[in-house]
């Protein structure tokens, strides 16, 4: 698929940049595993990949009679992942390179993302990639979070770009259906859930690997005007 023009690249985080979704997942399964209320957690752990804090607490009440409770368990899976991933959260493949890429593009870059400012901004830090993003929105800056358009016409309406000349980059299906509702060219990175192909077919394109996103994006480009 063709690309137009484009002015923006704007980023998941969890999943796209850092390999932090198999580290949640596992803390999860580990926290559910001793006395959480969440059956067969591994793989409901799945449902939850893209949803902000609002989102999270609405699908733990599938299984809590409270939203403090759901609150518990989130804080308590949240607290045991922190820990974790100060010695064991690595970079996903390429992301480096493509992130340089874009930048001698000369677009701008964006991080939109359901995890909470503080936390995203810390981690992206931590990382040694928040100097390249000029603005970060994360899920607690939103009413209303991913699958929802909202967090990507946020951050189109914060960089001043149109939906239609900006690339989000997701890994999840809920972010996914957020940058194709909000208008936006969408480009799949799966991670631990596979391109759908009830909407594969509205995507820019799919990549096993942000390794080759620099050429890809170069490539496509290059198809604009033909």
């Amino acid at each position: 698929m063709a690309l137009p023009e484009l002015d923006a690249v704007l980023w998941d985080m969890d999943g796209v940049l850092l390999d932090s979704e198999r580290l949640v997942q596992a803390v999860f399964t580990e926290v559910m595993a001793n006395g959480g209320p969440v059956p067969d957690a591994e793989r409901r752990y799945l449902e939850t990949i893209g949803l902000n804090r609002a989102g999270l607490i609405q699908w733990f009440l599938s299984y809590v009679d409270s939203a403090d409770s759901a609150e518990y368990w989130i804080d308590q899976t949240g607290d045991r992942y922190t820990e974790r991933a100060k010695t064991e959260l690595v970079l996903k493949p390429g992301v480096v390179e493509s992130l340089e890429h874009v930048a001698r593009s000369g677009r701008r870059q964006m991080v939109v993302t359901s995890t909470r400012l503080a936390l995203a901004e810390a981690k992206l830090e931590r990382a040694g990639l928040r100097g390249y993003f000029e603005s970060l929105l994360g899920g607690d800056q939103v009413t209303r979070g991913k699958p929802h358009p909202e967090p990507y016409l946020a951050g189109c309406t914060r960089l001043e770009v149109a939906p239609a000349r900006s690339l989000v980059v997701e890994d999840s299906a809920n972010g996914v259906l957020a940058g194709l509702a909000a208008g936006c060219n969408v480009l799949h990175v799966p991670d631990l859930l596979p391109t759908d192909p009830k909407w594969a077919g509205q995507l820019a394109a799919t990549l096993t690997s942000l390794e080759a996103f620099p050429g890809w994006l170069d490539g496509a480009g290059s198809e604009v005007g033909k």
